[in-house]
């Protein structure tokens, strides 16, 4: 029986459509058949890493390995941790028996190392490539972390040695970007400096380094950023590439000169990391809902709203991965571009050479787009234009910097745009903070007394005679350290219909709100309740977001 292709396994099984197909076989064309085209699929995110596995295991007749990975670590240690990376397989013990996963089947040097180790003839399971790179490089982090307490022990002890700090900060980066850091704080002290990762939103403890050694580790951070490294008191923004694993990530560097020295902080921006999908940002099936029907709207602006580090870009992109397809024209004008992003224009801010938000919106309506994505909106210039395009027939995606969905009418109220024209370009308001969850691995259930739960959540949670409730908590352990593992989004959704359009036209936006509620629309708090009766996350978790 002839093997059947896998673009055809994923067009029959309704993963793709045929124009995704011809696409992408015409992209494989144009390399000259040099990428895999499930490669291509999951690259223009036609298809997911586990939907190419899946197809992968239906054309070689192999099981598709959807259980919990108990990596066996002897045979690791024998092939060789970089080896396994490298070719995208792992080994592990499936009922007490060895057994080997495979992102791609047909890897005849992985075979070949196998057959040369006489273990050929061991089940052979197929998996997806991202959950396998995810197992090794948690292994390979361990790596790292001792390399890195060994180096740091070193310089403690006899200062700077060789190339030992060009390796320490590819180590710390690497380290980073593992733990899905999205900051590295590197702060000057009286005596030491203090090395600190920005994790889910928070600043945790990584190390420390003489003082004498922070100053030289400035020297290679500056050489590699292209600062001048005489030039320690000034304020600097830079950026360098760091390459990690099979991509490049992009490093913005920001120095400030401290008392004691320059201050660092290194974001940490994967350009190339893979886009989340609406589904799984953890919206409520209400939300998500309610946000897939009004985004698949001709046209109209959506709008979301939230403090700095809320997500708000990451659910653009989501939204956009969502509208976007072959026959679709997509621009997008960001500050800066953190996702690139297939089958879209993308266009970052450039101040110096007139390039804005609003200039670039401007431009993009003589581009013949469908969908607009505008980083934000913060001045009357932008708005104007999101309006405009919006209301020409246009799809708009932006943010604004409010705290609730309500506010987002002050605020375009500020910027200068007419009541009717929000009300008639608006098609919604998403309010939204990230928010930290439990760790699955070391979560407990616990009584929680009724004054340690905060008044906004009191009538949300309790019995009108209750004095207490089980809720959930969490004291680290070592899959988490912190007790929490990972961020989830809360949400309120303000949907411009009829009734909320009359209101913000007559100028009532001090009664919206009720109306709101009236309709019993999902709030920041009732969305959080509901994640803490499911012990997502916790009640001091929800205390720090909310208040």
């Amino acid at each position: 029986m002839p093997v059947q292709e896998i673009g055809n396994i994923l067009l029959s099984s309704k993963v793709i459509t045929k124009e995704q197909l011809e696409f992408a076989l015409a992209m494989q064309k144009s390399s000259n058949g040099g990428q895999r085209l499930g490669r291509i699929l999951k690259y223009y995110n036609f298809a997911t890493d586990e939907d190419i596995a899946q197809a992968l295991a239906k054309q070689v007749d192999w099981k598709y390995f959807d259980k919990k990975y108990v990596l066996h670590l002897p045979v690791i240690e024998k092939i060789g941790l970089d080896l396994l990376i490298d070719r995208v397989f792992v080994p592990v013990e499936v009922e007490d028996e060895l057994a080997f996963i495979f992102a791609y089947p047909f890897d005849i040097e992985a075979t070949d190392l196998l057959t040369s180790l006489g273990l050929r003839d061991k089940e052979f399971y197929i998996g997806s490539e991202g959950t396998i790179r995810r197992h090794l490089e948690l292994l390979k982090n361990k790596k790292i972390k001792r390399e890195i307490d060994r180096k740091i022990g070193a310089l403690k002890e006899r200062g700077v040695v060789g190339d030992e700090l060009k390796e320490l900060l590819n180590e710390l980066l690497n380290d980073a970007i593992i733990h899905n850091a999205t900051d590295i704080h590197i702060e000057p002290e009286e005596k030491v400096s203090t090395i600190r990762f920005r994790i889910d939103g928070i600043l945790y403890f990584k190390t420390w380094i003489p003082l004498e050694v922070h100053n030289n580790l400035i020297n290679v951070v500056f050489s590699r950023a292209e600062i001048t490294v005489s030039d320690f008191y000034r304020f600097h923004d830079a950026r360098f590439q760091h390459n990690y694993s099979d991509h490049s990530v992009d490093i913005r560097v920001s120095s400030i000169p401290s008392v004691f020295g320059p201050a660092l902080v290194l974001r940490l921006l994967d350009v190339n990391k893979t886009l989340i999908t609406l589904e799984n940002l953890g919206f409520d099936e209400l939300h998500y809902d309610n946000i897939s029907r009004i985004v698949k709207k001709p046209h109209g602006i959506v709008i979301i709203t939230g403090p700095t580090g809320s997500g708000k870009t990451t659910t653009l992109y989501a939204i956009l991965n969502q509208l976007k397809d072959i026959s679709t024209k997509v621009l997008t004008i960001e500050d800066p571009v953190e996702i690139k992003m297939p089958l879209i224009n993308q266009v970052q801010i450039n101040e110096k050479q007139g390039i804005s938000f609003a200039h670039a919106t401007r431009a993009f309506l003589r581009h013949d787009p469908n969908i607009i994505l505008i980083g934000e909106i913060r001045d009357p210039d932008t708005a104007e234009e999101a309006i405009r395009a919006s209301i020409t027939g246009h799809r708009v995606l932006s943010t604004l910097h409010t705290n609730t969905a309500v506010d987002s009418i002050y605020r375009l109220k500020d910027l200068g745009i007419d009541l009717s024209y929000i009300a008639n370009s608006v098609l919604c308001v998403i309010s939204q903070r990230l928010i930290r969850k439990l760790c699955p691995f070391c979560r407990k259930k616990v009584k929680v007394k009724k004054d340690n739960i905060p008044d906004s959540f009191k009538q949300l949670l309790l019995g009108e005679n209750e004095n207490e409730i089980s809720l959930y908590k969490a004291d680290g352990c070592e899959h988490c350290l912190s007790g929490y593992r990972g961020r989830t989004v809360i949400a309120e959704i303000l949907d411009f219909d009829e009734e909320i359009k009359d209101m913000v036209v007559s100028g009532k936006l001090d009664q919206i709100r009720h109306k709101w509620r009236e309709k019993a629309y999902l709030t920041l708090e009732q969305d959080t309740g509901a994640l803490l009766l499911k012990g997502i996350t916790s009640i001091e978790e929800a205390e720090r977001i909310l208040g």
